[in-house]
């Protein structure tokens, strides 16, 4: 007897607000970053307009010293900066070597060209204990176990301007959709948010939220959805379009009741604060809520 199989309709096209993906870099990060940070290597190290891919650094940028082991700093606090140097490379970071940073640390991956090599370098930290608590954090991938912290002395450099502006009232609804598909009457969606206190991860060049259970609940509930049942993560993997498609799928996404949903469509309970990728869902007759990017 002919198996049934069960007709499944795909459309990449579903609603005005579901928008198709956008080439977003790292380098939006380094903007919010200096845009928040009055840090003084951020204003001589960084071009004023930053538009590398890779965050390339001035030439003229310092990197100071190497405070090597369990070294403390060696200038007086607010006398110094901090970098941590993630090696040196001959070649531009690849997306799965900045995965990896970016599941680590939160603040911007730069390179500086030194002749043949590049010279990676996260920060700047303007505290040692925060700079040694995210280094240690990136010690635990093994690629980066040899990472170390560098000390700038910025007292003869001159202090960042902090200047007044006027700041503007925040978007009632900062959600943006980085990915959408409708199965089956089903609306699927993968949504960012840039003001989030979760974080994010690179994959394929482009920022994707990572956030804990509850996060993703209260992101979900921003555009008026719902975390997906593992029914309706069975219809998504089985319909192949996360990979056909590109969707982010280094992590797990989270569904819902603290449920971990993995690639191979597997399903199992994973504790609430680990930080996973996130995608939401709703019936196709409800209007989804989202900023289009």
């Amino acid at each position: 007897m002919a198996k049934l199989k069960k007709r499944i309709t795909i459309s990449l096209g579903i609603l005005s607000t579901l928008a198709a993906v956008t080439n977003v870099y790292a380098n939006e990060n380094t903007v919010d970053y200096l845009a928040t940070n009055n840090s003084v290597l951020a204003s001589v190290c960084f071009p004023k307009e930053t538009k590398s891919a890779n965050n390339e650094l001035l030439d003229s940028c310092p990197i100071g010293e190497g405070l090597w082991g369990n070294q403390p700093a060696k200038y007086d606090e607010g006398d110094s900066e901090f970098w941590i140097q993630c090696g040196l490379f001959r070649k531009a970071l690849s997306d799965n070597i900045v995965s990896q940073i970016s599941s680590a640390v939160n603040v911007p991956i730069n390179m500086k060209k030194e002749e043949k090599l590049n010279r990676c370098l996260i920060g700047p930290y303007s505290d040692f204990l925060t700079a040694k608590k995210a280094l240690k954090t990136l010690q635990k991938e093994r690629l980066f176990s040899k990472s170390a912290l560098r000390e700038v002395d910025i007292s003869s450099m001159p202090k960042a301007e902090i200047t007044s502006e006027t700041i503007a009232e925040p978007e009632l609804n900062p959600v943006t959709i980085r990915k959408g598909v409708s199965i089956n009457q089903i609306n699927f969606a993968v949504p960012f948010i840039d003001n989030g206190s979760e974080g994010f991860y690179m994959e394929n060049k482009i920022p994707w939220l990572r956030a804990t259970s509850q996060y993703a609940q209260e992101v979900c509930q921003k555009i008026e959805m719902d975390l997906v049942t593992k029914e309706q993560w069975q219809i998504l993997i089985d319909s192949t379009i996360m990979i056909k498609d590109k969707w982010p799928m280094q992590l797990p996404y989270w569904g819902a009741d603290d449920l971990g949903l993995f690639k191979d469509g597997a399903v199992r309970k994973l504790k609430n604060t680990s930080m996973l990728n996130v995608v939401c869902t709703k019936k196709v007759e409800d209007k989804v809520v989202g900023n289009p990017i």
